[in-house]
């Protein structure tokens, strides 16, 4: 069963077990045989500006669907698509108008947040990826190379400027709560209605309260514990990554499947990101998935365990100079995943 699962059957939503997917792969023709090749059968959209030309004010149900027969052809199928937050701002910002505090604006924002819910639920679409940050991701210089020389996406906080605030105001952790509940409690409603999964991407990295005089609050599995609890329902729920949950502890190998077992076992996550790092919290490399700190197979033996159905998607990649650097990069992540789900597979007996 599982050698044909992981061959490339067909995957069967109504009898679902997790399997592997991508979202970092156009419905272009090239990337979808690129997928097809690597036996990638189940994809998201990531970028909401392939599906409509102007997200800010939303998608129809006909652009969706075209995107969803284009896959179609390929043998692929489109499991999941991005809530475009970050360009739902009319002014440009990265950061929507609600996780600012500007509600006036912010109303029409999640309303056209709900419209897309709902155009989703028509197409078809079961599952949207979505992150509420108040401010953009945080990096600093990628160095040292790695392994054939590739460059990782790197954080360290003591050489990061902390001092200049990202705002005029400072943004407590009270208003950041209050920014993310009035959100959830007109889009999560709508989701449940529609029948669409909301996940939500933690903010990344972890920040230490005060980081450019904000405290970040979906950072982590703290935060994300408090996230899950506002407005119950079986349609909200995480895009847990696990590089960001390794990012926000101190013993990554030790805490992060733990973490995995307290929101699987409440049923909670409806996206896997599956990425490793060197490091921890506030110092740390992405890495290649097979050289990090965490055990990636004792990882996805959790998710076994916790009965998580959904996709496993290879979240980032390292990156380096040589022609073809993209595909490389994933071709690798797409086959150490499938072998993991091989595996799990064969030691709990359902091969």
């Amino acid at each position: 069963m599982a050698a044909e699962m992981y061959a490339g059957a067909e995957w069967d939503p109504e009898n679902p077990r997790m399997h592997i997917g991508t979202q970092r792969f156009s419905t272009s023709d090239e990337h979808l045989e690129f997928l097809a090749r690597c036996g990638v059968t189940n994809m998201a959209l990531n970028d909401a500006r392939e599906i409509t030309p102007d997200p800010s004010s939303g998608w129809t149900v006909e652009e969706i669907v075209e995107k969803k027969e284009k896959a179609a052809k390929h043998g692929i199928t489109v499991e999941m698509v991005a809530l475009p937050v970050q360009h739902l701002n009319v002014n440009g910002s990265f950061v929507p108008e609600f996780m600012r505090g500007n509600m006036k604006d912010g109303e029409k924002e999640i309303e056209i947040a709900c419209d897309m819910v709902r155009a989703a639920a028509d197409a078809g679409i079961p599952a949207l990826k979505y992150f509420l940050c108040e401010m953009e991701n945080q990096r600093t210089e990628g160095v040292p190379l790695g392994r054939g020389g590739v460059r990782y996406s790197t954080w360290d906080l003591s050489v990061a400027d902390v001092d200049t605030p990202r705002y005029d105001e400072p943004v407590t952790a009270e208003q950041n709560w209050e920014n993310i509940t009035f959100f959830l409690e007109r889009v999560i409603p709508v989701a449940t209605e529609c029948k669409v999964r909301m996940a939500c991407h933690p903010c990344d990295p972890w920040l230490p309260p005060g980081y450019k005089g904000v405290d970040r609050v979906l950072g982590g599995y703290d935060g994300f514990k408090s996230f899950i609890d506002i407005c119950p329902s079986p349609y909200h729920g995480l895009n847990l990554c696990l590089g960001c949950m390794a990012e926000s502890v101190v013993d990554p190998r030790n805490e992060v499947a733990d973490i995995i077992r307290y929101f699987g076992e409440r049923k909670k996550i409806h996206l896997i990101h599956f990425r490793n790092i060197t490091g921890g919290r506030n110092k740390f490399q992405e890495v290649y998935p097979d050289e990090g700190d965490m055990n990636m197979f004792v990882l996805m033996k959790a998710l076994k365990e916790v009965g998580y159905p959904h996709m496993i998607v290879p979240d980032h990649a390292p990156g380096h100079e040589a022609q073809g650097h993209f595909e490389q990069a994933f071709a690798f992540q797409f086959g150490f995943i499938k072998a993991l789900l091989q595996a799990v597979e064969i030691e709990t007996g359902e091969e």
